[in-house]
Protein backbone atom coordinates (compact mmCIF):
# COMPACT_ATOMS: atom_id res chain seq x y z
CA UNK A 1 0.00 0.00 0.00
CA UNK A 2 1.40 3.35 -1.17
CA UNK A 3 0.41 6.32 1.13
CA UNK A 4 1.42 9.64 -0.16
CA UNK A 5 0.37 13.02 -1.42
CA UNK A 6 -1.71 12.86 -4.49
CA UNK A 7 -0.71 13.41 -8.54
CA UNK A 8 -2.51 16.36 -10.36
CA UNK A 9 -4.46 13.41 -12.34
CA UNK A 10 -5.56 11.28 -9.08
CA UNK A 11 -7.72 14.12 -7.81
CA UNK A 12 -10.88 13.11 -9.13
CA UNK A 13 -10.73 9.52 -7.77
CA UNK A 14 -10.13 11.49 -4.37
CA UNK A 15 -13.43 13.30 -4.98
CA UNK A 16 -15.52 10.50 -6.30
CA UNK A 17 -14.75 8.42 -2.92
CA UNK A 18 -15.74 10.94 -1.20
CA UNK A 19 -18.94 11.64 -3.17
CA UNK A 20 -19.32 7.98 -2.72
CA UNK A 21 -19.36 8.28 0.82
CA UNK A 22 -20.47 11.81 1.82
CA UNK A 23 -22.99 12.72 -0.68
CA UNK A 24 -26.57 11.74 -1.88
CA UNK A 25 -27.55 12.43 -5.30
CA UNK A 26 -28.77 15.91 -4.69
CA UNK A 27 -25.89 17.51 -2.68
CA UNK A 28 -23.46 19.59 -4.28
CA UNK A 29 -20.05 17.88 -5.05
CA UNK A 30 -17.01 17.51 -2.57
CA UNK A 31 -14.96 18.87 -4.91
CA UNK A 32 -16.63 22.09 -5.83
CA UNK A 33 -18.29 22.30 -1.58
CA UNK A 34 -14.37 21.62 -0.30
CA UNK A 35 -12.16 23.59 -3.22
CA UNK A 36 -9.10 23.46 -1.00
CA UNK A 37 -9.55 20.16 0.29
CA UNK A 38 -9.18 19.00 -3.35
CA UNK A 39 -6.77 21.55 -4.17
CA UNK A 40 -3.97 20.79 -6.64
CA UNK A 41 -2.42 24.11 -5.81
CA UNK A 42 -2.09 23.37 -2.28
CA UNK A 43 -2.01 19.33 -2.51
CA UNK A 44 -1.74 18.67 1.00
CA UNK A 45 -4.34 16.00 1.08
CA UNK A 46 -3.23 12.60 1.71
CA UNK A 47 -4.32 8.89 0.74
CA UNK A 48 -3.94 5.50 -0.05
CA UNK A 49 -3.14 3.61 -3.08
CA UNK A 50 -3.18 0.03 -4.25
CA UNK A 51 -1.39 -0.04 -7.87
CA UNK A 52 -3.22 2.88 -9.66
CA UNK A 53 -6.60 2.69 -7.61
CA UNK A 54 -7.11 5.40 -4.41
CA UNK A 55 -8.87 3.40 -1.56
CA UNK A 56 -8.45 5.78 1.17
CA UNK A 57 -8.39 9.19 1.79
CA UNK A 58 -7.44 12.01 4.04
CA UNK A 59 -8.24 15.84 3.02
CA UNK A 60 -5.72 18.06 4.99
CA UNK A 61 -6.04 22.02 4.78
CA UNK A 62 -3.18 24.41 6.54
CA UNK A 63 -4.47 27.45 7.59
CA UNK A 64 -3.18 30.71 10.18
CA UNK A 65 -5.24 31.06 13.06
CA UNK A 66 -5.02 34.78 14.37
CA UNK A 67 -5.39 34.93 18.78
CA UNK A 68 -5.04 38.45 19.81
CA UNK A 69 -1.22 39.32 18.92
CA UNK A 70 -0.13 35.28 18.44
CA UNK A 71 -0.30 33.70 15.33
CA UNK A 72 -0.59 29.69 15.19
CA UNK A 73 -0.01 27.53 12.50
CA UNK A 74 -2.68 24.55 12.43
CA UNK A 75 -4.23 22.22 9.97
CA UNK A 76 -7.66 20.79 9.83
CA UNK A 77 -8.72 17.32 7.89
CA UNK A 78 -11.70 16.09 6.82
CA UNK A 79 -13.66 13.98 4.14
CA UNK A 80 -11.81 11.05 5.47
CA UNK A 81 -13.14 7.90 3.77
CA UNK A 82 -11.92 4.53 2.67
CA UNK A 83 -13.42 2.07 -0.51
CA UNK A 84 -15.86 -0.26 1.33
CA UNK A 85 -13.10 -3.12 -0.21
CA UNK A 86 -11.06 -1.92 2.13
CA UNK A 87 -11.97 -1.15 5.40
CA UNK A 88 -11.04 -2.65 8.64
CA UNK A 89 -7.36 -3.10 7.67
CA UNK A 90 -5.91 0.15 9.34
CA UNK A 91 -5.21 1.77 6.60
CA UNK A 92 -6.99 5.28 7.67
CA UNK A 93 -4.86 4.93 10.77
CA UNK A 94 -1.86 4.62 8.78
CA UNK A 95 -2.49 7.64 6.65
CA UNK A 96 -3.31 9.54 9.83
CA UNK A 97 0.29 8.80 11.24
CA UNK A 98 1.73 10.08 7.93
CA UNK A 99 -0.18 13.10 8.62
CA UNK A 100 1.28 13.99 11.73
CA UNK A 101 4.48 13.40 10.89
CA UNK A 102 3.96 16.59 8.02
CA UNK A 103 2.21 18.42 9.43
CA UNK A 104 4.82 18.30 12.36
CA UNK A 105 7.28 19.01 10.20
CA UNK A 106 5.56 21.59 8.35
CA UNK A 107 5.75 23.77 11.74
CA UNK A 108 2.14 22.92 12.96
CA UNK A 109 0.78 23.42 16.41
CA UNK A 110 -2.66 22.37 15.94
CA UNK A 111 -4.59 19.72 14.10
CA UNK A 112 -8.52 20.32 13.92
CA UNK A 113 -10.47 17.51 13.23
CA UNK A 114 -14.07 17.49 11.66
CA UNK A 115 -15.20 13.70 13.48
CA UNK A 116 -14.20 12.27 17.01
CA UNK A 117 -14.48 8.58 15.93
CA UNK A 118 -12.51 5.92 17.18
CA UNK A 119 -10.07 6.21 15.25
CA UNK A 120 -9.53 10.07 16.27
CA UNK A 121 -9.79 9.36 20.00
CA UNK A 122 -6.77 6.38 19.77
CA UNK A 123 -4.65 8.68 18.63
CA UNK A 124 -4.76 11.98 20.90
CA UNK A 125 -7.33 14.03 19.21
CA UNK A 126 -9.80 15.64 22.07
CA UNK A 127 -13.08 17.53 22.57
CA UNK A 128 -12.71 21.07 23.42
CA UNK A 129 -13.48 24.23 23.61
CA UNK A 130 -16.57 26.13 24.86
CA UNK A 131 -19.56 27.62 22.45
CA UNK A 132 -23.07 29.27 22.78
CA UNK A 133 -25.59 27.44 20.53
CA UNK A 134 -28.87 30.15 19.42
CA UNK A 135 -32.14 28.10 17.66
CA UNK A 136 -33.47 31.36 16.96
CA UNK A 137 -37.42 31.44 15.88
CA UNK A 138 -37.92 34.80 16.99
CA UNK A 139 -36.27 38.03 18.26
CA UNK A 140 -37.38 40.61 20.26
CA UNK A 141 -37.89 43.97 18.79
CA UNK A 142 -37.00 45.86 21.87
CA UNK A 143 -33.36 46.57 20.35
CA UNK A 144 -34.60 47.10 17.06
CA UNK A 145 -31.55 48.50 14.57
CA UNK A 146 -31.50 51.81 13.02
CA UNK A 147 -29.41 51.11 9.58
CA UNK A 148 -30.57 48.86 7.09
CA UNK A 149 -30.32 45.33 6.05
CA UNK A 150 -29.83 43.72 2.42
CA UNK A 151 -28.19 41.08 1.00
CA UNK A 152 -24.62 41.53 0.19
CA UNK A 153 -22.85 42.14 -3.25
CA UNK A 154 -19.83 41.75 -4.94
CA UNK A 155 -18.90 45.67 -3.99
CA UNK A 156 -19.16 45.06 -0.57
CA UNK A 157 -15.83 43.14 0.03
CA UNK A 158 -13.47 45.58 1.00
CA UNK A 159 -15.82 46.63 3.70
CA UNK A 160 -16.58 42.76 4.95
CA UNK A 161 -12.81 42.20 4.55
CA UNK A 162 -12.32 45.01 6.96
CA UNK A 163 -14.99 43.73 9.77
CA UNK A 164 -13.11 39.98 8.96
CA UNK A 165 -9.51 41.61 9.83
CA UNK A 166 -10.95 43.27 13.10
CA UNK A 167 -11.79 40.32 14.85
CA UNK A 168 -9.54 38.96 17.60
CA UNK A 169 -9.90 35.90 17.17
CA UNK A 170 -10.41 34.63 13.74
CA UNK A 171 -9.03 32.16 10.59
CA UNK A 172 -6.83 34.21 8.85
CA UNK A 173 -8.02 34.98 5.28
CA UNK A 174 -7.62 37.28 1.60
CA UNK A 175 -10.25 38.69 0.03
CA UNK A 176 -10.64 35.90 -2.65
CA UNK A 177 -10.01 32.90 -0.49
CA UNK A 178 -13.12 34.31 1.42
CA UNK A 179 -15.16 34.64 -1.60
CA UNK A 180 -14.26 31.46 -2.48
CA UNK A 181 -15.17 29.59 0.77
CA UNK A 182 -18.52 32.30 0.45
CA UNK A 183 -19.23 30.75 -2.91
CA UNK A 184 -18.21 26.89 -2.50
CA UNK A 185 -20.66 26.60 0.96
CA UNK A 186 -18.85 23.55 2.10
CA UNK A 187 -20.45 23.43 6.23
CA UNK A 188 -23.47 24.33 4.77
CA UNK A 189 -24.01 22.09 1.88
CA UNK A 190 -24.03 18.86 3.99
CA UNK A 191 -27.32 20.61 4.87
CA UNK A 192 -27.93 20.89 1.43
CA UNK A 193 -28.18 25.05 1.81
CA UNK A 194 -26.79 27.34 -0.21
CA UNK A 195 -24.47 30.40 1.44
CA UNK A 196 -25.58 33.91 1.03
CA UNK A 197 -24.22 37.09 2.35
CA UNK A 198 -26.15 39.85 4.47
CA UNK A 199 -25.43 43.15 5.57
CA UNK A 200 -26.25 46.25 7.90
CA UNK A 201 -25.23 49.31 6.79
CA UNK A 202 -25.39 52.95 8.19
CA UNK A 203 -25.03 56.09 5.79
CA UNK A 204 -23.64 53.44 3.18
CA UNK A 205 -20.99 52.31 5.75
CA UNK A 206 -21.39 48.45 6.52
CA UNK A 207 -21.56 47.92 9.81
CA UNK A 208 -22.19 44.20 10.21
CA UNK A 209 -22.52 41.17 7.91
CA UNK A 210 -23.47 37.92 8.72
CA UNK A 211 -23.17 34.70 5.91
CA UNK A 212 -26.14 31.91 6.91
CA UNK A 213 -27.60 29.08 4.81
CA UNK A 214 -30.63 29.56 3.24
CA UNK A 215 -32.91 26.49 3.57
CA UNK A 216 -36.64 26.27 2.09
CA UNK A 217 -37.81 25.10 5.51
CA UNK A 218 -35.64 24.35 7.63
CA UNK A 219 -33.35 25.74 10.49
CA UNK A 220 -30.67 28.40 8.48
CA UNK A 221 -26.67 27.53 9.63
CA UNK A 222 -24.85 30.79 10.14
CA UNK A 223 -21.53 30.25 9.10
CA UNK A 224 -19.65 33.00 9.34
CA UNK A 225 -20.28 36.49 11.00
CA UNK A 226 -18.41 39.79 12.25
CA UNK A 227 -19.37 43.62 13.20
CA UNK A 228 -21.05 45.51 15.68
CA UNK A 229 -23.26 42.80 17.90
CA UNK A 230 -26.26 45.30 17.51
CA UNK A 231 -25.93 45.56 13.70
CA UNK A 232 -25.91 41.48 13.70
CA UNK A 233 -29.07 40.85 15.95
CA UNK A 234 -30.44 43.58 12.97
CA UNK A 235 -29.57 41.18 10.56
CA UNK A 236 -31.10 38.53 12.39
CA UNK A 237 -34.53 39.84 13.23
CA UNK A 238 -35.01 41.14 9.63
CA UNK A 239 -34.55 37.92 8.45
CA UNK A 240 -36.62 36.39 10.46
CA UNK A 241 -39.25 39.07 10.59
CA UNK A 242 -39.46 39.17 6.39
CA UNK A 243 -39.50 35.02 5.99
CA UNK A 244 -36.45 34.72 4.56
CA UNK A 245 -35.82 31.99 6.80
CA UNK A 246 -37.61 30.23 9.39
CA UNK A 247 -35.19 29.97 11.99
CA UNK A 248 -31.84 30.22 12.46
CA UNK A 249 -28.92 28.35 14.06
CA UNK A 250 -26.18 29.89 15.54
CA UNK A 251 -23.00 29.47 17.25
CA UNK A 252 -21.14 31.81 19.12
CA UNK A 253 -17.85 31.07 20.55
CA UNK A 254 -17.43 32.41 24.42
CA UNK A 255 -14.90 34.92 23.95
CA UNK A 256 -17.40 37.46 21.54
CA UNK A 257 -19.56 40.07 22.65
CA UNK A 258 -22.01 39.01 20.10
CA UNK A 259 -22.97 36.46 23.17
CA UNK A 260 -24.01 39.57 25.05
CA UNK A 261 -26.06 41.05 22.95
CA UNK A 262 -28.06 38.21 22.30
CA UNK A 263 -28.02 36.79 26.50
CA UNK A 264 -31.57 37.05 26.42
CA UNK A 265 -32.56 34.68 23.62
CA UNK A 266 -32.48 30.88 24.67
CA UNK A 267 -29.05 28.99 24.25
CA UNK A 268 -26.91 25.63 24.91
CA UNK A 269 -23.40 25.57 26.05
CA UNK A 270 -21.51 23.05 23.80
CA UNK A 271 -18.02 22.26 22.96
CA UNK A 272 -16.24 23.21 19.64
CA UNK A 273 -16.70 21.36 16.81
CA UNK A 274 -15.26 18.49 16.32
CA UNK A 275 -12.19 17.60 18.15
CA UNK A 276 -8.34 18.77 18.38
CA UNK A 277 -4.51 17.18 18.57
CA UNK A 278 -1.91 18.76 19.88
CA UNK A 279 1.22 18.34 17.69
CA UNK A 280 3.51 19.82 19.47
CA UNK A 281 3.27 21.12 23.06
CA UNK A 282 6.16 22.71 23.54
CA UNK A 283 5.53 24.93 19.89
CA UNK A 284 2.56 25.22 20.40
CA UNK A 285 3.18 27.27 23.73
CA UNK A 286 5.90 29.62 21.62
CA UNK A 287 3.21 30.45 19.03
CA UNK A 288 0.51 30.97 21.19
CA UNK A 289 2.57 33.35 23.78
CA UNK A 290 2.19 36.94 21.88
CA UNK A 291 -1.63 36.29 23.41
CA UNK A 292 -0.38 35.21 26.77
CA UNK A 293 1.68 38.31 27.32
CA UNK A 294 -1.56 40.37 26.88
CA UNK A 295 -2.07 38.65 30.53
CA UNK A 296 1.10 38.63 31.92
CA UNK A 297 3.99 40.69 30.15
CA UNK A 298 6.46 38.56 31.69
CA UNK A 299 4.88 35.09 30.66
CA UNK A 300 7.87 34.27 28.79
CA UNK A 301 10.14 33.92 31.50
CA UNK A 302 7.54 32.55 33.81
CA UNK A 303 5.99 29.77 31.92
CA UNK A 304 7.47 26.94 30.83
CA UNK A 305 6.18 23.36 29.26
CA UNK A 306 8.22 20.29 28.63
CA UNK A 307 6.47 17.63 26.54
CA UNK A 308 8.25 13.96 27.81
CA UNK A 309 6.41 11.41 29.74
CA UNK A 310 2.96 13.95 29.54
CA UNK A 311 3.44 17.69 29.05
CA UNK A 312 4.53 19.54 32.20
CA UNK A 313 3.65 23.04 32.95
CA UNK A 314 5.26 25.69 35.11
CA UNK A 315 4.62 28.77 35.68
CA UNK A 316 5.60 31.04 38.70
CA UNK A 317 5.23 28.74 41.87
CA UNK A 318 2.73 26.47 40.19
CA UNK A 319 3.24 23.61 38.15
CA UNK A 320 1.58 20.22 36.78
CA UNK A 321 2.16 17.27 34.73
CA UNK A 322 -0.84 16.38 32.52
CA UNK A 323 -1.66 13.85 29.74
CA UNK A 324 -2.29 14.99 26.48
CA UNK A 325 -6.16 14.89 27.32
CA UNK A 326 -5.74 17.04 30.22
CA UNK A 327 -3.25 19.40 28.39
CA UNK A 328 -6.07 19.75 26.09
CA UNK A 329 -8.79 20.70 28.72
CA UNK A 330 -5.77 23.04 30.34
CA UNK A 331 -5.93 25.40 27.55
CA UNK A 332 -9.21 25.40 26.02
CA UNK A 333 -11.86 24.64 28.44
CA UNK A 334 -12.51 26.28 31.61
CA UNK A 335 -10.98 25.05 34.93
CA UNK A 336 -12.52 25.90 38.56
CA UNK A 337 -9.13 23.43 39.69
CA UNK A 338 -7.36 24.86 42.76
CA UNK A 339 -4.66 22.62 42.13
CA UNK A 340 -3.95 24.70 39.08
CA UNK A 341 -2.64 27.65 41.03
CA UNK A 342 -1.91 30.75 39.39
CA UNK A 343 -1.36 28.88 35.48
CA UNK A 344 -5.29 29.35 35.72
CA UNK A 345 -4.88 32.88 35.27
CA UNK A 346 -3.49 32.07 31.77
CA UNK A 347 -6.33 29.88 30.13
CA UNK A 348 -8.03 29.32 28.16
CA UNK A 349 -6.81 30.09 25.34
CA UNK A 350 -10.25 31.39 22.87
CA UNK A 351 -10.84 29.84 19.36
CA UNK A 352 -12.82 30.20 16.03
CA UNK A 353 -15.96 28.58 15.39
CA UNK A 354 -14.36 25.31 14.01
CA UNK A 355 -17.66 24.82 12.11
CA UNK A 356 -17.94 27.84 9.57
CA UNK A 357 -17.21 29.04 6.56
CA UNK A 358 -13.96 27.75 7.12
CA UNK A 359 -15.00 23.74 7.80
CA UNK A 360 -13.19 21.08 6.51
Amino acid sequence: MDIRHLKEQEFEQAIDLSNQTFREEDHTSMGDAFPQVFSKQLNQSFAAFDGDQLVSFIGLVPSKMIIGNAVLNTFSIGSVCTHSDYQGQGISTAILNKVYEFIDQAGASLLFVSGDRGLYRRNDCYHFGKMYNYKIDKISGEQNYKGSVRKGSATDLFQVDDLIKAKEVRYETNIWEWAMLLDAGGYASIFKQKQALYVAEDNRAIEAYVVIGLPENESAIVTDWGGNPAAIRGILTDLLANNVVPKIDLTVPWQESLHDKLRDLPFKVEQNGGTVHIVNAERLIEQVMPYLADKDPDVAERLTVTAKAGVTLEYNKSDMTLSPQEFVKVLFDFNVDSQMGEIQKLFPIPLPNTFGIHYV
